[in-house]
């Protein structure tokens, strides 16, 4: 009997991260769900298990802003599954309070970026494949706001003198996730992972109806310009098929085309100096 495939889903209780696991529930994947609150996620749970009796749901409690529970997070996971054959590194922050975590970073850089970076590395030996079997995909929510900052700097990244805003940290933060997929993609394909950078287009989600960061005038607009969940979730499952778009690893794609990626995002220069920022706070 055929393996039901594995997708391990970071932020999956709200918003598009819910109709993610919803959607692949429905195609007969197993998941694994990784959330900071364990009352939404058991809700969750129950919520797929009541719409689809086969389903195979493991929880997974961790704060993504401590590094500690996210290595934490992605040992059990392999224990349970010594192979997942995708990573949607969907959670994320869009917040204009300043938040610090445990090992000192404000929380759009630790959520956003460094989160993301850190799982992926964890999870690398049950993503990784020869060349017999077909290859595994990261997904990386990132934003179109990350057209918003018109420079990288690895000196003030991790705390921003800025914070609020689509504007602030949220963009430059953002715009660090792209450019960590860049630059990861060409040594994750070696060992047959792919990675791609995906913006899911303006979601009707908690986080764009309630934040405190997103400018008042654009909350109004929400409920009227904004997609539903499932809609978009559904070109992000589509960009998570290897085949789709050419096979192409390291590509941008937002709304469901592939657009050019941001400048910095592809400067080698930039590049250097962010992998070597994010290997020195991940500890590895």
């Amino acid at each position: 009997m055929q393996r039901r495939k594995i997708a391990v889903i970071t932020g999956s209780t709200g918003g598009i991260g819910s109709a993610i696991a919803d959607q692949l529930t429905k195609a007969g994947w197993n998941l694994v769900l990784v959330n900071r609150n364990e009352q939404k996620a058991k809700q969750q749970k129950a919520t797929l298990a009541a719409a689809h009796p086969n389903a195979v749901v493991d929880l997974i409690q961790a704060d993504l802003m401590d590094i500690a529970q996210i290595n934490a997070a992605a040992q059990t996971i392999i224990a349970m599954h010594p192979q997942i054959d995708a990573l949607y590194n969907n959670s994320g922050v869009l917040t204009s309070e300043r938040v610090i975590s445990v090992q000192g970073h404000e929380s759009n850089y630790a959520v956003n970026t460094l989160a993301a970076y850190v799982m992926t590395q964890a999870l690398r030996p049950a993503l990784r494949r020869d060349d017999t079997v077909e290859g595994t995909m990261i997904v990386n929510t990132t934003s179109s706001a990350h057209n918003a900052a018109k420079s990288l700097d690895t000196e003030t990244l991790s705390d921003s003198a800025v914070i609020g805003g689509l504007t602030g940290a949220y963009a430059t933060t953002k715009l660090a996730l792209t450019t960590m997929g860049t630059a990861m993609a060409d040594s994750l394909r070696a060992e047959g992972i792919m990675l791609r950078s995906v913006c899911p287009g303006a979601v009707v989600t908690p986080m764009t109806k309630t934040s405190d960061a997103m400018p008042g005038i654009l909350k109004l607009f929400v409920p009227l310009f904004f997609n539903a969940p499932d809609k978009q979730a559904a070109k992000m499952i589509h960009a998570a098929q290897t085949d789709s778009f050419g096979g192409r690893t390291g590509i941008y794609i937002t709304n469901g085309k592939e657009k050019p990626l941001p400048k910095l995002a592809v400067d080698q220069d930039v590049q250097a100096r962010l992998k070597a920022k994010l290997t020195a706070d991940a500890g590895l």
